[in-house]
């Protein structure tokens, strides 16, 4: 996607060629400070999986969700390498076992400044015995 740039543009991401698994992406749109940064897509199975469209939520308020905050909260990993990132692991949620696997991809329109990121992410719960 970046071809020789330092990093690919938003622009750069061709949805038909994630067609797949478009469903399940987010792209975050990066503020000026922390507090700014805003999901502005956030895809309709991620949306049915996590039980809320985060669209237009500010990155912040949806941190406050347990599992958003584990499976998409290591952002600033990506804000600060200007790298992807991907992570798999398992946390515990209200007493049940959570396994997610991630990845987020640094954006910039103008090959330096990284002005979004986009991301997959999904999740299963499984109940202990």
């Amino acid at each position: 996607m970046r071809g020789d740039k330092a990093l690919p543009s938003l622009g750069d991401v061709n949805i038909a060629e994630i067609s797949e698994m478009y469903h399940l992406t987010f792209t975050i749109a990066i503020g000026d400070s922390e507090d700014d940064h805003r999901f502005s897509y956030f895809g309709p199975e991620l949306a049915a999986i996590f039980g809320q469209d985060y669209t237009g939520y500010y990155l912040s308020e949806a941190l406050g969700d347990v599992i958003v905050n584990n499976t998409i909260g290591f952002y600033d990993k990506v804000l600060a390498s200007k790298e992807p990132h991907s992570e798999s692991s398992e946390f515990f949620s209200e007493g049940k076992e959570v396994k997610y696997r991630s990845i987020i991809l640094p954006c910039s329109t103008n090959g330096v400044d990284i002005d979004y990121l986009i991301g997959t992410t999904n999740y299963k719960i499984f109940d202990k015995a």
